[in-house]
């Protein structure tokens, strides 16, 4: 089946295996993206970058556990002060926000990481681990405490 011949329904049919095994919370994290991208697709093209100059918002709900948000690609994705990761993309999900040591990033939350899963994960803890808020574009305020 072509993506673009999909309905709106097939996406609700999709966002709800989120709590089947992984491959269909993948699924649903996948139908999440593309009604995300399709909804700012205008507000995308011409953004600024760096955290101090956000436009938008992370947009997600709890339902679903994943906020989506504009990240810089190539970021370290840590844990217990190592790199676990790297998150590739320049949209990723994450689940909470956590205020804590100084990031050493600057921006209006020096203290805030932001949880997440990252693309390519090495070493331990199985890729997930925190990013620096100042390595997310958008506004990360939407997102729960971890």
């Amino acid at each position: 089946m072509r993506l673009g011949a999909l309905k709106a329904t097939d996406f609700w049919d999709v966002l709800m295996m989120k709590t089947l095994p992984r491959g269909g919370r993948l699924a649903g994290s996948v139908a999440c993206a593309f009604l995300l991208v399709s909804t700012l697709t205008s507000a995308a093209v011409a953004r600024p970058s760096g955290n101090a100059a956000a436009v938008s918002t992370c947009e997600g709900d709890a339902l679903s556990g994943h906020w989506w948000c504009e990240n810089k690609p190539g970021i370290r994705v840590q844990w217990a002060g190592q790199t676990v990761g790297y998150l590739n993309s320049d949209t990723n999900w994450f689940t909470c926000r956590y205020e804590g040591d100084p990031t050493g990033g600057g921006g209006p939350h020096p203290n805030r990481w932001i949880y997440t899963l990252a693309d390519t994960p090495h070493l331990g803890h199985g890729g997930w681990g925190f990013v620096k808020d100042s390595d997310v574009i958008d506004e990360t305020n939407p997102l729960p405490r971890c």
